[in-house]
């Protein structure tokens, strides 16, 4: 037998530390989970009055620490790897310290790796995982660490950082289709515009001297399209100004509150690109509430974490006027019903699990099923798009193509 001396969180956060006797540290660790701890740092004591060394951060180390929370998100595969693989380890019972070591070697990016060994540090020295996520909030948003938080309050953080790590894979995969179905179009509209500008520019100018040698009134299309590509070789600067103020004005105003409001209201109402913005919102909503419900996090808490991810400010205001029921003493099924937001499947699955007491179970299988039907969305969207973008393209090849073959027609009808 050898002696350890270890640090532990219990439920209320608290740091704890003490010596405990045991065969390996595997055993040891177990013996701590068995006191109601989460084992943060365990290492064989060197003589009996052996004592955990404490690290503090100098002033160089709070600068790269600044520099390291300000570099902004990690990438979302990077995250999944690494919540994956710590929560596999602490499940096998290393300590966190030990986990966290074994990440700053093996993980891909360098970023990621030095914030680690930074979280490393912070846990070495008494602090709980979660308060020294907390430095780092572009990169461990809050859901991340309440998640964390809940684990080590419950003793059972390896699980909680599987459920996150799954729960990152489907919302990226949720994101990855939502980008899919709207960046199909502006791809294919994009490439239109370009196509139907370098006509005008390269292609056009090269007929002015036949049409004019027809010794024909130009028709009015004709002479606009003639117009057009004088003003996009002579004048293509102009065009390249308008643009610009326009997109970087459209872009500051939708970064006001009037702005975002006005999008996200729109984004709702529109046809068919509506019903999808609804899907994913119902999806990521219970998806979000049944991983921080199951994981033992305050209903409150989740709902109002849940609001913060939603990306509409719609949606996020309707999920604030829930907790306000809530927090009246309305159930949660009956503060969803008041909104009319709510579909009629989310709020009666809902009402399901809390009569059962299993609300995690029904929000789950409601997220598996919107998640369903953001797949099917995605492909009407693309159905619905393609032969709107046909009408479109053709429409403004078509339009050259008149205007170059009208004088030409005009003149063989004056022969005849």
């Amino acid at each position: 037998m050898a002696t350890y001396n270890y640090v532990a969180s219990d439920r209320s956060g608290s740091t704890r530390r003490g010596t405990i006797n045991a065969a390996n540290s595997h055993e040891a660790a177990e013996a701590i989970r068995g006191k109601g701890l989460v084992p943060v740092n365990i290492n064989a004591a060197r003589s009996a009055g052996g004592s955990v060394a404490v690290r503090t951060t100098g002033p160089s180390g709070e600068v790269k620490q600044g520099r390291l929370a300000a570099g902004g998100a990690v990438a979302a595969k990077d995250m999944g790897i690494f919540t994956s693989q710590l929560g596999t380890m602490l499940n096998a019972g290393l300590s966190i310290t030990k986990a966290l070591d074994i990440q700053c070697k093996q993980l891909g990016s360098k970023r990621l790796r030095m914030i680690t060994d930074d979280l490393k540090k912070k846990v070495e020295s008494g602090l709980p995982l979660s308060t020294a996520m907390d430095n780092y909030p572009g990169v461990f948003s809050t859901l991340y660490t309440a998640m964390v938080r809940s684990g080590e309050a419950s003793g059972n953080l390896g699980n909680s950082l599987l459920k996150m790590a799954t729960f990152l894979e489907r919302e990226a995969e949720l994101k990855r289709k939502i980008k899919s179905a709207t960046s199909y179009p502006l791809i294919v509209i994009t490439a239109s515009v370009l196509i139907v500008i370098g006509l005008f520019i390269f292609v056009l100018p090269q007929f002015v001297g036949f049409l004019k040698a027809l010794n024909v009134p130009l028709p009015f299309p004709t002479r606009m399209t003639l117009a057009m590509s004088n003003f996009l070789v002579h004048r293509w600067y102009v065009l390249l100004v308008i643009v610009a103020v326009i997109f970087f004005g459209v872009r500051a105003w939708f970064r006001t509150p009037q702005g975002i409001h006005w999008k996200d209201t729109t984004a709702l109402r529109m046809p068919v690109i509506g019903p999808l913005v609804l899907k994913t919102s119902m999806a990521r909503f219970t998806d979000t509430l049944a991983t921080l419900f199951g994981a033992g996090v305050p209903l409150i808490s989740c709902l109002e974490m849940v609001g913060g991810t939603m990306g509409n400010t719609i949606v996020s205001a309707t999920i604030d006027r829930v907790v306000e029921s809530i927090k009246s003493g309305a159930a949660l099924s009956a503060a969803m019903a008041e909104t009319q937001f709510f579909t009629p499947m989310v709020i009666q699955m809902t009402a399901v699990g809390e009569e059962s007491g299993s609300l995690e179970t029904m929000l789950g299988k409601v997220a598996t099923f919107y998640e369903a039907e953001v797949d099917s969305a995605t492909d009407s969207l693309t159905s619905a798009i393609n032969p709107i973008l046909m009408i479109v393209v053709g429409g403004m090849i078509g339009w050259v193509l008149v205007s170059l073959y009208l004088p030409i027609f005009m003149m063989a009808g004056g022969i005849s």
